[in-house]
């Protein structure tokens, strides 16, 4: 499996690269009015709306030093961070390339994004290298974990795109 991996705070982590349609600088969105407050807004990206899910809200994080992760949207010279939008392919583009990964892991219809802080590479995983999530990973839901790998004596965790944005496993 190819995973396009990113950072969030200190924690590394990776989604499957054939779930992901681009990868484009976080700009400016729409907010929507009674949303939970994990969806940062709405984007029109050429003539396509996609709502946008802050992965840390997401994922629950905050500034608490004890959590060990820490929102980055100010960098060292008080500037905003620069972030990024990984934008995912709907289930009709996912199904045009595996019909079995679309109907299994990418039960969304609608364009939708990630908010992540920094963009990392693509990562070439054997499946059999994938471990389950450990009990204690802090900072992150064992649902939203598909599994982890290790890499250089780091962790990559893969996420569950599905459980990320709300859907049951095997929805479809």
């Amino acid at each position: 499996m190819l995973v396009s991996t990113f950072t969030l705070g200190d924690l590394y982590l990776g989604i499957d690269i054939i779930l992901v349609r681009e990868i484009n600088r976080s700009m400016e969105c729409t907010p929507v009015p009674g949303a939970p407050n994990y969806i940062r807004g709405m984007l029109n990206i050429r003539g396509r709306v996609i709502t946008l899910f802050d992965l840390k809200n997401r994922l629950s994080w905050s500034d608490d030093p004890r959590s060990g992760v820490f929102n980055a949207e100010i960098g060292n010279d008080g500037k905003p961070a620069k972030q990024y939008n990984v934008i995912l392919k709907t289930r009709s583009e996912v199904a045009q390339i595996d019909r079995d990964i679309a109907m299994s892991r990418c039960p969304w219809s609608d364009p939708v994004g990630l908010v992540v802080d920094q963009l990392g590479d693509v990562r070439d995983i054997v499946d059999d290298t994938i471990l389950p999530s450990p009990a204690n990973l802090r900072g992150i839901s064992a649902d939203f974990v598909h599994g982890v790998v290790e890499f250089e004596r780091n962790l990559l965790v893969i996420l569950d795109v599905a459980q990320v944005l709300g859907f049951e496993q095997n929805a479809a």
